[in-house]
């Protein structure tokens, strides 16, 4: 367990989903974690929860040696000067706010600021998923190792350059609802070969699991096991042509061409 203090600037839904991983994960004592929310009933509700610590006033939740910037980013603006005079020297400040880049901080909190610009992952409760992260040049490995520790109780964490954030979002963050969009079709289709839902439904959720094990497992591009399972004019084979014909493998790239570029129209 990490010794370091971590103080939430805002207790939403983000930021309750890394704390109940922190916490179920043991990476920080409960009550070095400090949370500040503009309404008291939500500090009250986290410190029921969790025992995180509730904080008097913003200033208090600014003290820590990770602080944990999850307001609106409309409201950065507003929050963050108010914040930057209580920040120590060797803090290391994480923003969650989407689209709010290093530099706007920056010009708040001063040129010699340790910033770490966080996109959570969105899987928290399953322990699976990426979370991505990008530092300053004034912060080091050892600086946000804290952070790292934070992140990887809720998932799993990847480094990346922060021109990538906005595709990050697009591609990672809504990763989960391209799957569950072809989850629920593969579900009606097993309706409509005659298994009722609750059937279908089960053999689907044991299929994406099984498969998402085994491209672990082996390593392997999906284009090689998918060779295994397709024999000379087999059930396999035909599924796979019906799917190329309507070009599916072509609608699943546009889509997320499509989500990636209105992640970058809202940067």
């Amino acid at each position: 367990m990490r010794q370091e203090t971590i103080g939430f600037i805002g207790g939403g839904n983000m930021a309750e989903g890394i704390i109940k991983g922190v916490v179920a994960d043991k990476a920080f004592a409960p009550e070095n974690i400090h949370v500040y929310d503009i309404l008291p009933q939500r500090m009250d509700l986290l410190h029921e929860r969790y025992g995180t610590a509730v904080c008097a006033d913003a200033a208090a939740a600014a003290a820590a040696d990770v602080v944990v910037f999850a307001v609106r980013p409309q409201d950065v603006d507003t929050v963050c000067p108010q914040v930057a005079p209580y920040l120590k020297e060797t803090s290391v400040f994480v923003s969650i706010c989407a689209g709010v880049t290093m530099a706007k901080f920056a010009g708040y909190l001063g040129e010699k600021a340790k910033i770490v610009r966080v996109m959570p992952n969105t899987l928290t409760e399953t322990h699976h998923g990426y979370s991505a992260v990008c530092r300053n040049g004034n912060t080091s490995a050892e600086d946000a190792a804290p952070v790292t520790a934070m992140l990887e109780a809720i998932g799993q964490v990847m480094e990346i350059n922060e021109s990538a954030f906005d595709t990050f979002t697009a591609y990672s963050c809504t990763g989960p609802a391209y799957l569950l969009y072809l989850m629920g079709a593969l579900t009606d289709a097993g309706v409509r070969s005659g298994f009722s839902r609750a059937q279908s439904r089960a053999m689907t959720i044991e299929n994406m699991i099984g498969t998402a094990m085994k491209l672990e497992q082996t390593g392997l591009h999906p284009g090689v096991i998918l060779d295994t399972m397709t024999s000379p004019a087999g059930v396999g084979i035909e599924a796979i042509c019906t799917m190329k014909k309507h070009g599916v493998s072509g609608a699943v790239m546009d889509s997320v061409e499509q989500a990636v570029k209105k992640a970058n129209s809202l940067g």
